[in-house]
């Protein structure tokens, strides 16, 4: 969910959204991790693959979200919300305080 919510900020290489992730507290993430995952994502229809020259050498992969894309993260968000409430209910609720009393 984090790679779309990055793309829909600004389209960028996978390279780039290593950093971007790990300016953002991901410091493990790798191009390993992102690149196979944007890759199925593309397959997915979710993020656009544009070929670019480079003067560094090879062309490089432009990444963009699509609007399957958006759609897709925005459902996601709404999910992760959701989740997310019911976990924090849960974490708070007062039966959880007293099972770890102990």
């Amino acid at each position: 969910m984090c790679v779309p919510a990055l793309l829909r900020e600004r389209s960028g290489h996978a390279y780039e959204l290593v950093n971007r992730l790990r300016e953002r507290g991901f410091g493990t993430t790798s191009y390993g991790t992102i690149y196979p995952l944007v890759t199925r994502l593309a397959r997915l229809g979710l993020v656009t693959k544009t070929s670019r020259p480079s003067a560094d050498g090879p062309a490089r992969h432009e990444l963009g979200l699509t609007e399957a894309g958006e759609t897709a993260l925005n459902e996601w968000e709404v999910q992760w919300h959701e989740v997310t409430a019911r976990v924090a209910a849960v974490l708070g609720s007062p039966e959880s305080s007293r099972s770890n009393r102990g």
